[in-house]
């Protein structure tokens, strides 16, 4: 940098009339520290390229990682939805296994109750013929009852 700052001097003295010969030696001298040498800028740059290179490299191992992932918890909610859509059939078909069950019961049932219909009316059949029987007997009975007492009262009165 020194080599720099007075290569500067020189040139600037050689090229401007100086007033100040330390002021213009300040003045190459900060300008010298605040230039950065080519090959540190080169050296800084490639540095800089390699950390974004390193960083992208990262990055997409990460997304790649995070895709993966993905592609294993799809897997897994595709395992569980088709591990759930086979226990709804089963339970379905239980359901229907059961349904089916019920109706033949309920058919069986149905056939008791008809049965027991039919013997109700054979039983209402008889209490109605045995009433008939009845209301006839104390039809007779009433005749006869009648007829009694009427000639009953036929002897007393020719008597």
């Amino acid at each position: 940098m020194n080599n720099l700052a007075e290569i500067l001097e020189q040139e600037l003295s050689a090229a401007v009339d100086v007033k100040d010969k330390q002021s213009l030696h300040r003045y190459a001298v900060i300008l010298a520290d605040n230039i950065v040498q080519r090959s540190i800028y080169e050296k800084s740059l490639l540095e800089i390229k390699n950390e974004i290179k390193f960083l992208a490299e990262s990055m997409k191992q990460g997304f790649e990682a995070i895709d993966k992932r993905f592609e294993a918890v799809d897997k897994r909610f595709e395992d569980m939805y088709n591990y759930m859509n086979k226990r709804f059939e089963a339970i379905d078909k239980r359901f229907e296994d059961m349904y089916n069950l019920m109706n033949k019961r309920f058919e069986a049932v149905d056939k008791r109750f008809e049965a027991v219909d039919k013997r109700f009316e054979a039983v209402d059949k008889r209490f109605e013929d045995m009433n008939k029987r009845f209301s006839m007997m104390f039809t007779f009975m009433n005749i006869g009852f009648g007829i009694i007492i009427l000639i009953t009262v036929l002897f007393k009165f020719l008597q």
